[in-house]
């Protein structure tokens, strides 16, 4: 068995998988209370699902991109419990889970790309381009930060868009005067713990471990304070 943790958005959420399937999670919508949150959250879940810490064989965590506050948080936590145990750390790309949640939807039944988009600064998303696949999307592009007119530019229908920052795009225009388009409500397509968890256990069979002194998070920007210039 699998826990994982996800804490790249707004989300916090932990959740527990036996291979592919997801057992038990836990998932707080909140803002600003991963620290407070996170590890009762992972007591809660083992006490309330039976199962001992002891049972759990790995570790995985969304290592970004997203939040740089919520991804350190999560990764601080995963590592401590993977330090502690001397159990394996699965680094889990927040895209890649995002992808894995809306791999159901296609375009007018039309086999197609299923593009992520995590809200980033203001105007900007973290992106990338997958292939439809069981159990793990196929990366067809790097993951990258995009402005909201450079993703236009850069979309090639037909494609199924999700995540946080698909609002964003829709707002500013970004996705108008497209065919080919499906987009996937936000509500219908959410992060959570049980997710990295399931791509974890399927990362953790193809020996896809972490080096876990050395794991960071992947922000794909740098940290700034205060306004943009």
């Amino acid at each position: 068995m699998i826990l994982g943790l996800e804490t790249a958005t707004s989300i916090c959420s932990v959740g527990i998988a036996d291979g592919e399937q997801i057992i038990a999670e836990l998932r707080f919508n909140i803002k600003n209370i991963h620290a407070e949150i996170l590890a009762e959250s992972i007591d809660q879940l083992l006490k309330l699902s039976g199962i001992a810490l002891e049972q759990i064989a790995a570790f995985a965590v969304s290592i970004g991109p997203g939040s740089f506050t919520g991804l350190r948080i999560g990764l601080a936590t995963a590592k401590g419990l993977a330090f502690a145990s001397g159990k394996p750390l699965v680094a889990v790309s927040t895209l890649q889970a995002q992808a894995a949640v809306s791999n159901q939807y296609s375009v007018n039944g039309k086999q197609c790309s299923v593009i992520p988009v995590i809200k980033a600064r203001e105007g900007e998303v973290y992106t990338a381009c997958f292939q439809n696949a069981w159990p793990l999307p196929i990366p067809q592009s790097d993951e990258m930060l995009l402005t909201a007119a450079h993703f236009q530019q850069w979309l090639q229908p037909p494609a199924v868009l999700c995540g946080n920052g698909v609002a964003m795009l829709q707002k500013r225009g970004a996705l108008e005067n497209l065919s080919d388009i499906a987009v996937v409500p936000e509500a219908a397509a959410m992060l959570s713990g049980g997710v990295i968890a399931r791509l974890g256990a399927t990362k953790l069979a193809r020996g896809e471990i972490a080096d876990l002194p050395n794991l960071e998070p992947r922000y794909l920007q740098e940290f700034e304070i205060g306004p943009r210039k």
